[in-house]
């Protein structure tokens, strides 16, 4: 059973986490292979074009962004493992995946999408999961806009939206 388990360090990926951890835990022997996913946001290259005085300052503030984000990206990761890890499941049966993607501001949502999709196909999972983080209040009846988009392109695999 191949699980992709997208992750963004909101409470509802905690929660899916937690219940991945709690479906899977009986399965120490190796027969789950769980993927954490996440996705870093970086700044696209062409944000930097136009203004040749400032394009080094601009460069240093993109790269410090990027590193940052894949930084948060990898402890954000390890720290979901350790929770897999806690509740039983095998270190074999883990695996840690963060993809950057150029994403404008404003634009996040839709760029992690994209990226769980591509993942999603390409790893052939049997489980997508993945936290509800949408709107609340009187809207809270409809899905985030990662989760529909996610379950719009799902075909044929279970996906599991955790609030």
């Amino acid at each position: 059973m191949k699980v992709l388990l997208a992750v963004d360090g909101s409470r509802a990926t905690d929660a899916a986490v937690a219940l991945v951890a709690k479906v899977f835990a009986p399965h120490v022997d190796g027969d789950a292979a769980i993927a954490l996913f996440h996705v870093a946001e970086s700044l696209p290259d062409d944000l930097l074009r136009g203004n040749a005085a400032r394009a080094a300052e601009f460069q240093k503030v993109s790269d410090d962004f990027d590193a940052d984000r894949k930084r948060e990206g990898e402890r954000l990761l390890d720290r979901q493992r350790q929770t897999l890890l806690d509740a039983g499941i095998a270190e074999a049966g883990i695996e840690r995946k963060l993809v950057t993607r150029d994403t404008r501001p404003g634009a996040g949502k839709v760029m992690a999408a994209i990226a769980i999709i591509e993942e999603m196909r390409a790893g052939k999972y049997d489980i997508v999961c993945l936290g509800r983080r949408g709107a609340g209040g009187a809207e809270g009846s409809f899905l985030g806009s990662v989760a529909e988009k996610v379950l719009r392109e799902a075909r044929g695999r279970t996906v599991w939206v955790v609030d």
